[in-house]
């Protein structure tokens, strides 16, 4: 819904057709970019910066797509359980100045806590997209790009202070 209110029916129904909409995305964008009345070189930066971001994206999909092998985190868990069974008869002696062990079972719960937090959240960080709150990135980024071209034509006249400041500060004082 997010995409037909920002581009034509046309471009939103391409991209949202397409096998891989990223790079139907990126295609469109960089045919714009073409179309763009601006001088070549400075066309030639956006495409560069283009290309940068599409490879970003490609390392970002391979991350998102490439799990972590399922026997590292079975591995992980089951070792972690069989050390914290383990773990009381390792406290036993220096808990052995407290009433009947009995501060032992509070410090070993803690302990289990912490450790399988850390666990989980490792399991959790093996697909760090699911967890980050992408769609306020997403928002952020697009109220920012409206805002830019709400700026579009602001400050190009030829008498603008602001232009004339700028010419003469770049000018070799003679």
């Amino acid at each position: 819904a997010e995409i037909k209110s920002r581009l034509t029916p046309d471009q939103a129904g391409a991209i949202i057709s397409a096998t891989h909409r990223p790079n139907r995305a990126l295609y469109d964008l960089s045919v714009a970019i073409e179309k763009l009345p601006m001088h070549f070189v400075r066309k030639d930066s956006i495409n560069t910066n283009l290309s940068i971001f599409e490879d970003t994206l490609g390392g970002s999909e391979r991350l998102l797509s490439s799990p972590v092998p399922l026997f590292y985190s079975r591995h992980t868990a089951r070792f972690l359980s069989t050390w914290l069974i383990f773990l009381p008869f390792a406290l036993y002696e220096p808990f052995a100045n407290s009433w009947n062990h009995a501060v032992m079972i509070p410090a070993t719960a803690f302990i289990s806590v912490c450790l399988f937090g850390i666990e989980e959240l490792a399991t959790q960080l093996e697909e760090p997209f699911t967890i980050l709150p992408m769609q306020g990135f997403c928002d952020k980024i697009g109220a920012n790009c409206d805002e830019i071209v709400s700026w579009a034509g602001q400050g190009q006249e030829e008498d603008s202070d602001v232009v004339r400041a700028n010419l003469e500060a770049m000018m070799p004082s003679r």
